[in-house]
């Protein structure tokens, strides 16, 4: 009874902890990935756009690599050292903690290296290289501020549909395919 009692308790420890590591993670790797760019490319127009240009292999492949190998041996340690925590208590032997506290501490190392790529990624993803499929260009990064901001302007309609405004839409009309109601184009400020 106390051995199924002291399991249960380890099981909901290692099962607290990784909540709270992900509750804490996921807003910070959240906030780091902006909402993506235009597709067009700026020198045909063309929407054939790809992420996967060469340039940005050199941080993608490790970083995928490094976050890969952090889960799977997070995945595999995990059992390990709740086994190994687990057997400590119940031998209630002295030199067992000591294992079992290096079989906890050990589980630091693919925990690192799963943030590590994960950050990674998420830098990655925040400034996607761009190459056209079809005229073949490429060309810079733009700035972080240029991805962070809105691509097009949204208006609201009075039923709660979001209407995007188009860049050439001087002086014309948007209808709300919800309530069929008209509105007028907002002028750009500045």
């Amino acid at each position: 009874m106390l051995d199924s009692f002291l399991q249960a308790l380890a099981a909901k420890l290692v099962e607290e902890i990784l909540k709270r590591l992900v509750e804490w993670l996921t807003p910070k790797a959240l906030r780091s990935v902006p909402h993506r760019a235009s597709p067009n490319c700026p020198r045909c127009g063309g929407y054939g756009v790809r992420r996967w240009a060469p340039a940005g292999m050199w941080l993608f492949l490790p970083s995928l690599l490094v976050f890969a190998w952090g889960f799977g041996f997070t995945l595999l340690g995990v059992p390990v050292a709740v086994l190994t925590v687990v057997a400590a208590v119940v031998a209630n032997g002295v030199g067992g903690l000591l294992s079992a506290l290096l079989a906890v501490l050990a589980l630091l190392v693919p925990v690192t290296l799963m943030i590590v790529g994960a950050f990674g990624l998420a830098h990655y993803h925040s400034y996607p290289p761009k190459w056209c499929a079809r005229c073949h260009g490429r060309w810079p990064r733009r700035d972080r501020d240029e991805y962070l901001r809105a691509s097009a302007p949204v208006v609201t309609c009075g039923c709660g549909q979001r209407l995007r405004v188009p860049r050439t839409a001087a002086g014309a009309r948007l209808r709300c395919p919800r309530c069929r109601t008209e509105h007028a184009v907002p002028t750009p400020a500045g």
